[in-house]
């Protein structure tokens, strides 16, 4: 009918996320996916350069790849819920989810690496 309102779900899945996300969390997951998600990818490239040149190879510790991965997304992410003027706690499944598109980009970039050899 024209006029009509589409009622808009309060509640979205995201592709491969198992759990639903708020409103205010999609739009955190979507904003990393055209900002932060490229300076991530470039950091796990260029960590594969570097262990590819290194004795001992890949480690994953306290200092190793995912570390920096994590320490990163945690400053991304206070500075994205500050300027969309959101609390960090009411919105954690939007961390969650972009936890999980790294963690899928770091095994498509493990296994673009182990293929270059």
């Amino acid at each position: 009918m024209e006029g009509e309102v589409a009622l808009l779900s309060r509640t979205e899945q995201i592709e491969g996320f198992p759990k639903k996300l708020s409103v205010p969390e999609r739009a955190l997951y979507e904003e990393f996916g055209k900002g932060g998600e490229a300076e991530m990818v470039r950091l796990m490239a260029d960590y594969f350069e570097q262990a590819r040149t290194q004795p001992g190879g890949i480690k994953f510790d306290n200092k190793s790849l995912w570390s920096k991965i994590e320490e990163k997304l945690d400053i991304w992410f206070v500075d994205a819920c500050v300027d969309h003027r959101v609390n960090p706690d009411v919105v954690p499944r939007a961390k969650e989810a972009v936890l999980h598109r790294l963690r899928d980009l770091l095994a498509k970039t493990i296994r673009e690496q182990l293929g270059q050899k």
